[in-house]
């Protein structure tokens, strides 16, 4: 038995050792030929995987209706009412923003908006942010160019206590002389650190050239501002703006319109009448050649560049296709710009479009930050694009896809009642239909390649445009020649060279200038 089980280990020994040799030097090329078909196998297969499905039209949507209404002094009131979630938000919105700062006081009202939290003429600002804490709730308060805004968000059944305190902030706020001095130590320290950001140095410049005297010229205070500002100046334009008729609350949430009328006639039902503020707006320059400014900063390895026009208003009925025409040039990381200076070339970590909006003329911009030494090269990528967008129509699958992304983002913009509020408050500050929204995604996809290069042609303009770029000036700024006249500036705006290969080279001055040193 013994050799019997001996005899059975010793066969199975040998059919192992065959087998392995079969596999291995004996059968070598057969073992390859069996990876390759396995191999060829894998990728016949893989080719006939399903591909993923194509995504769906997108669906009209509309969004909750607005229920408006006028108190008795004229405030006009917005109510969205959705149960989404159990909380509200409250934006009261003052028709006035830094277009009707006095011209040497620019800023003014961005530090009202600051000082409207630092105290009202019954509690200290700690005691009102200790409330607002208790609640669980926020309060907020900003300017732009058109508005200044004061907003709290809080849980529904607290609405009529935040509407209380969003009323004490807004009507009667203290404008203390010490918290003002606070203020503005910061601001001086701000604008202290913001003068060495070339992207800010960039932004400032930029507006101030393309409007002049207009008001959206003036991107921020500054410091002789700041020092000259006294309470009387903040007390007097809170006088002057803060009416009711100058202004309008919107309210998003879980809330009963009935009830938000009755609220807000408690709280803001006294306010004095006034009247609608009617800013008045010099008229921005209108330039029929492109211009060239360099704002000299030393030891600088990076070049900020911005570029761009005078374009629209964002009431116009051209701007979605505007809108759709910018999205395939630089509006996203997809865009044109983007796949090309950053994908392709390598000249910056994003290059990018925009359009500004704004009640009156709003600009178009395209901007980036690159390396010193590539300035030349990513000026003249972007006048490539900028004049392609209006020579070529967009390629349909570009086309499709900017279209798609606008559309099919739109339901992210209404997911939150404070999302909501903010497309009410866009309404109302620039007069669009109250079924603008619903109509929104239609009009985006409804927007034709014929379309888009119509509008890009009227307000995307290369050959008017102005170029702004901050950075080290010896190293580029002769060469730029090229793209139109160049004038080099210090970050005070003081001319230091002008270069053009049509006319000498001299300065502002009558003084001739040479290459900066």
């Amino acid at each position: 038995m013994k050799m019997w089980l001996r005899f059975r280990l010793v066969a199975l020994l040998a059919v192992s050792l065959c087998a392995a040799l079969a596999l291995g030097a004996c059968g070598g090329s057969k073992g390859s030929a069996g990876a390759e078909s396995e191999t060829a196998k894998d990728a016949q297969e893989k080719a006939q995987r399903e591909l993923p499905p194509l995504p769906s039209e997108a669906k009209d949507m509309s969004l909750p209706p607005v229920q408006v209404s006028t108190l008795d002094n004229g405030l006009q009131l917005n109510t969205i009412a959705t149960d989404q979630l159990p909380v509200v938000y409250a934006t009261l919105v003052i028709r006035s923003g830094g277009e009707s700062d006095p011209p040497k006081l620019p800023g003014l009202t961005g530090l009202v908006a600051q000082m409207l939290k630092e105290g009202t003429t019954k509690r200290s600002s700690a005691e009102i942010a200790e409330e607002i804490e208790f609640l669980g709730a926020d309060l907020w308060a900003s300017s732009d160019e058109e508005n200044t805004y004061i907003g709290v968000r809080a849980l529904a059944e607290h609405f009529d206590v935040v509407m209380a305190i969003l009323a004490e902030v807004a009507g009667t706020p203290a404008f203390s002389n010490k918290e003002l001095e606070k203020l503005k130590r910061r601001e001086l320290d701000r604008l202290a650190l913001s003068e060495r950001e070339p992207r800010y140095i960039a932004r400032r410049t930029f507006y101030r050239q393309l409007y002049g005297q207009h008001p959206y010229g003036t991107v921020d205070t500054t410091p002789r501002a700041v020092k000259r500002v006294r309470r009387q100046d903040l007390v007097r334009w809170h006088r002057e703006h803060f009416v009711a008729k100058n202004a309008f609350l919107v309210v998003a949430g879980d809330v009963d319109p009935d009830r938000v009328a009755e609220t807000a006639q408690k709280a803001l039902g006294s306010w004095n009448a006034g009247k609608r503020s009617a800013p008045t707006y010099r008229e921005p320059p209108r330039p029929t050649n492109r211009n060239i400014l360099v704002v000299d900063r030393p030891g600088s390895v990076q070049s900020v560049i911005y570029i761009g026009n005078l374009a629209i208003a964002r009431a116009n009925r051209e701007w979605i296709p505007l809108m759709v025409s910018n999205q395939v040039l630089g509006g996203s990381a997809a865009s044109r710009l983007f796949m090309d200076l950053r994908e392709r070339r390598s000249l910056t970590y994003g290059a990018y479009s925009s359009i500004g909006e704004r009640v009156d003329i709003g600009p178009f911009v395209a901007y980036a930050s690159v390396r010193t030494e590539v300035t030349n090269e990513a000026i003249g990528a972007f006048f490539e694009h900028l004049e392609r967008i209006h020579l070529e129509q967009a390629e349909p699958e570009e086309l499709v896809n900017a279209k798609r992304y606008l559309s099919d983002s739109f339901p992210l913009k209404v997911d939150t009642p404070g999302k909501l509020s903010e497309l009410v408050v866009e309404l109302r500050t620039f007069g669009l239909p109250d079924d603008y929204w619903d109509r929104y995604r239609q009009a985006i996809r409804k927007t034709s390649a014929s379309e888009a290069q119509y509008v890009a042609r009227n307000y995307i303009r290369p050959d008017e445009s102005l170029v702004v770029i901050v950075g080290q000036a010896a190293d580029f700024a002769q060469s730029l020649q090229q793209f139109g006249p160049v004038t080099v500036v210090s970050p005070d705006g003081e001319v230091k060279a002008e270069f053009d290969d049509k006319r000498p080279n001299v300065g502002a001055t009558g003084a001739k200038r040479g290459p900066i040193d």
